[in-house]
């Protein structure tokens, strides 16, 4: 067994700590060929040429689970391994260049106009996340189409909050509390439930201070609209703990319930605008529920295409389901509204009418458009929203002479 090393030795050979060699055999993804008589492991050349492997993945910015993936995958050799590096460290190399150029560009402006455009500014923007300083290769083609993508929709938000701060506008305003939805529903667009890249975003966040500075966003506006969403969240905090019986007429409540019965029937803990369509249907006596039924909307004809978006989640650990599912954000947003039409209306409690206009309102004001409710609505049904809103604001008037 000669030419085989000791753990300490490849330790202090690769620059990794033993405790790293240990977790990788323990999740076995490196495990030693051999153990002395002690029980002392020993790696052998293959073992390091699987090391290498790993290492390189790993650079590259693979999890381990994707490196056991590819380790595993027939015909993948080392040969593969290293020009996969060699080509994303060219392409680092180019980013870095890049970069570089638009630095320049942008000093060159500051001597000459002393301030620079907003469309160059993103344009570093989108260099600086792309270096490989925070992302991967891949995460970086991932970030620069959808910097690209949300770019317009990111300047619109800059421009809402100074307008804002200019006013003097109360964090917890209708107008304020827009945009840090807005803010929250392009960051999810943005990182779009990706774990890796929130991470990634977070340590730069840590590391370099107020990212946003970079974004074209001074630091004074930054603090604003963070504490716009601390204020928003705060609110909905609030309003959750409202016993939905001082917010809801006893009718909206009984919505609430029969809406709930499917949603807990897939196992989903959250309940979003489908529960409150699938409510109104299932009660069916409302000014909404008769609005819906006029232009052929049915529990019967809604409930499978829920069933179909949703799915059906695995059934979890007995006692585990909250006895009260709370709102998802969206359908917070649909409760704020809700509220307003109430109160438009002289009224102390949202009706289900109100929620149903308050699901077609919010569809309008959404960066993204709308939740299950309205796509189910508009895409899967055909239905006309706007000619739906008419149809039901005649219901309501004829019911209030």
């Amino acid at each position: 067994m000669s030419g085989l090393l000791k753990i300490g030795e490849l330790a202090k050979q690769t620059g990794l700590s033993v405790r790293t060699l240990h977790y990788y055999d323990e999740i076995q993804l490196l495990v030693p060929s051999h153990r002395s008589e002690s029980d002392h492991r020993l790696y052998s050349d293959r073992d390091i040429i699987r090391l290498q492997q790993i290492l390189s993945l790993r650079q590259l910015g693979f999890s381990l689970s994707e490196i056991r993936n590819c380790l595993e995958r027939p015909g993948y050799s080392l040969p593969q391994v290293i020009e996969l590096h060699r080509h994303r460290l060219h392409e680092q190399i180019s980013l870095s260049h890049t970069l570089l150029n638009r630095l320049n560009s942008i000093v060159k402006e500051l001597e000459t106009t002393q301030s620079v455009a907003v469309g160059n500014l993103i344009q570093t923007m989108e260099t600086i996340t792309m270096t490989t300083q925070y992302f991967t290769p891949e995460q970086q083609k991932v970030l620069d189409y959808r910097l690209r993508e949300g770019e317009e929709e990111w300047q619109k938000i800059l421009n809402g909050i100074r307008t804002e701060m200019n006013r003097n506008s109360a964090l917890n305003s209708p107008s304020v509390r827009m945009l840090a939805r807005r803010w929250l529903w392009s960051m999810k667009s943005f990182v779009q439930g990706d774990g890796e890249i929130y991470e990634s975003l977070i340590k730069m966040y840590q590391r370099e201070g107020n990212i946003a500075t970079d974004w074209g966003m001074d630091s004074a506006a930054f603090d604003y609209i963070l504490r716009a969403i601390f204020s928003m969240a705060l609110g909905d905090v609030t309003n959750a703990a409202i016993p939905r019986h001082k917010i809801f007429t006893a009718q909206t409540q009984e919505v609430v319930r029969l809406g709930e019965i499917p949603i807990r029937e897939i196992n989903f803990d959250i309940l979003g605008t489908e529960c409150a369509l699938l409510g109104i249907l299932a009660e069916g006596k409302s000014i909404a529920a008769r609005a819906l039924t006029s232009v052929g909307v049915s529990y019967e004809r809604v409930h499978p295409i829920v069933i179909k978006w949703l799915g059906t989640r695995p059934a979890p650990p007995e006692g585990t389901f909250p006895p009260t599912l709370p709102f998802a954000p969206r359908m917070k947003r649909v409760i704020e509204l809700a509220l307003d039409e109430a109160k438009q209306q002289e009224k102390s409690q949202i009706a289900p009418e109100h929620l149903l206009l308050a699901i077609l309102e919010e569809y309008k004001e959404a960066p993204a458009p709308g939740g299950v409710a309205t796509y189910i609505l508009r895409e899967e049904l055909n239905m006309d929203l706007q000619a739906l809103e008419q149809c039901l604001r005649v219901e309501i008037d004829s019911q209030s002479h």
